[in-house]
């Protein structure tokens, strides 16, 4: 656990924390002139990518690095949204990473994007921070105007910064120093509290008790090849800021896209372990991007079987904790509420009250208003109610054609509106 827990705390940090330490001094600054080879011996310059280019993506990297692998999908699905109208080149700070060794981790995670090395570390040094990975934009000026040391821990957070840059509107430099919040008016459905939960019938539920650790870890034995998980965002969490975290395939999932409408719920399958794989165990936690402490998460470990399980806590007790267990009851589902709850935030999660909300059926409509702590709390018979915002306090929006529909059984939202 000492391993998994330093890890994801490393990667937080990486992702969400280092940024916010170091002085973005070139942000408004022409940035230099460059020229660099990628690994199929194509010159990329950016004087000349700026010809034909709304902005131009550099991305320091290397190839030992957890993180940079991590964001490496999502910057390869934003080059393919965006590689017609921003240049993108991803460079490796790493000296021993030779040509064909990036190209062999080029094909590895099938990247399209040109990547290379940043040869004499001439970008390195430039780009402020220690850290690796660093993303810089270059506007259509010339000028450095986004700096991020840590990976990218969605395709949205790409997205929204790219698009910044981008379009008419676009008219002189503007420099950003953090990554655009999500605005759209959206909603998410919420538990009392943040929580993952297996939902194989097939699991046995062990906790683990370490001497060193005051909470003990919530294990499940899986005798299936996939582990079907549900996720539950807490009341006070902002759903479009929840990752989820799988140790086994060093990858993060954005909450809100694995919302499973047919079903209802979030889910996620994770595949365990085979039995000529190793470690026989996984790690999955549900933590929130921004606040880089998995402290604040729910995790779970699983195991795939019992034979595997006396390696798990020999792992355990080899990170210097001292370890027992004892079988437990599988945890229980949090109790449904009784009543339809919304919590209105804006997109710094801050509660909005005064928001006047209707919630209609084919027959009547009947209007509720937020309270101070941003709630509505409607105990109408329930109903599949077509929800709908008709008023907001001045200095908040909303989209107009936005719309939940409740199901027939009493639950909780979090609904999230622009603060202008």
């Amino acid at each position: 656990m000492k391993k998994v827990l330093f890890l994801v705390l490393i990667i937080l940090a990486l992702c969400c924390c280092a940024a916010q330490a170091e002085e973005n001094t070139i942000l408004g600054q022409p940035f230099p002139d460059f020229t660099a080879t990628d690994t199929g011996g194509n010159t990329f310059t950016l004087s000349e990518a700026l010809k034909d280019h709304e902005a131009v993506l550099v991305n320091l990297w290397a190839t030992w690095c957890p993180p940079c692998a991590m964001e490496m999908p999502f910057l390869e699905e934003a080059y393919r949204q965006y590689g017609d109208r921003v240049a993108f080149i991803a460079l490796s700070t790493e000296e021993n990473d030779t040509p064909e060794l990036i190209e062999s981790y080029r094909k590895y995670y099938g990247l399209s994007f040109p990547m290379g090395r940043d040869e004499g570390m001439v970008l390195d040094e430039y780009i402020p921070g220690v850290s690796i990975p660093r993303t810089v934009i270059i506007d259509r000026f010339g000028n450095a105007a986004f700096l991020h040391s840590g990976s990218f821990v969605s395709p949205g957070e790409i997205s929204r910064t790219i698009e910044y840059f981008l379009g008419e509107g676009y008219t002189e430099t503007a420099p950003i120093n953090e990554i655009p919040k999500d605005t759209s008016t959206a909603a998410f459905p919420v538990s009392a509290e943040r929580g993952l939960y297996v939902e194989n019938e097939n699991v046995r539920s062990v906790i683990v008790h370490a001497e060193e650790v005051p909470l003990p870890v919530q294990t499940y034995i899986v005798y299936d090849d996939t582990a079907r998980l549900r996720l539950e965002a807490g009341a006070g969490d902002i759903p479009s800021d929840l990752i989820c975290f799988n140790y086994m395939e060093n990858t993060t999932l954005e909450f809100t896209k694995l919302w499973d409408p047919e079903q209802g719920k979030t889910v996620y399958e994770v595949s365990m372990p085979g039995a000529d794989d190793s470690p026989h165990w996984n790690y999955v936690s549900l933590m929130s991007a921004g606040s880089g402490d998995s402290d604040d998460g729910a995790e779970i470990y699983l195991v795939s079987g019992d034979e595997f399980l006396q390696e798990f806590l020999d792992e355990m007790t080899s990170w210097g904790y001292t370890v027992s267990w004892e079988d437990a009851p599988v945890p229980a589902e949090p109790a449904e509420p009784e009543a339809y709850i919304l919590h209105v935030i804006d997109q710094d999660g801050t509660p909005v009250p005064g928001v006047s909300i209707k919630f209609c059926t084919d027959l009547t409509c009947m209007m509720q208003k937020s309270d101070e702590t941003g709630t509505v709390t409607f105990a109408g018979e329930p109903d599949a109610y077509h929800v709908e915002l008709y008023r907001v306090p001045e200095g908040y929006s909303f989209d107009p054609d936005f719309e939940l529909v409740t199901g027939k059984t009493y639950s909780e939202w979090v609904l999230r509106i622009r603060k202008d």
